[in-house]
């Protein structure tokens, strides 16, 4: 099956440090490309041309909260992934927040074909 492209999270919270820990576990099992919000939304050229690039449905996003900025920053670029997962929030980081995260994460990507 071909690459999943991932936009992450790309806040400082708790939620969002989170989310990064689980996509390094999750890069060394699956076939992703993580992708961050941020240098296409800072308006960088060669970030936004590989946003627009990305194939939709073999795109999604993985929030650390109900701020969805991943999901936010890329239709502020005119594009929707087809699948969004937003993590519960939390107060700190910890080796079971990470783990449900991972998980959470392996089985959106089952569902993508990866």
């Amino acid at each position: 099956m071909s690459r999943i492209n991932v936009v992450m999270c790309s806040g400082f919270s708790p939620s969002s440090r989170m989310v990064r820990k689980a996509l390094r576990r999750v890069a060394e099992k699956a076939d992703i490309k993580v992708i961050s919000i941020c240098p296409p939304d800072a308006g960088l050229t060669k970030y936004l041309e590989e946003i627009t690039s990305l194939d939709p449905a073999r795109t999604m996003v993985v929030e650390g909260c109900d701020g969805c900025c991943g999901s936010m920053g890329l239709m502020m670029q005119g594009f929707t992934a087809s699948k969004t997962v937003v993590m519960e929030k939390v107060s700190s980081v910890d080796d079971k927040a990470v783990d449900k995260a991972e998980q959470t994460i392996m089985a959106a990507l089952k569902e993508m074909g990866q």
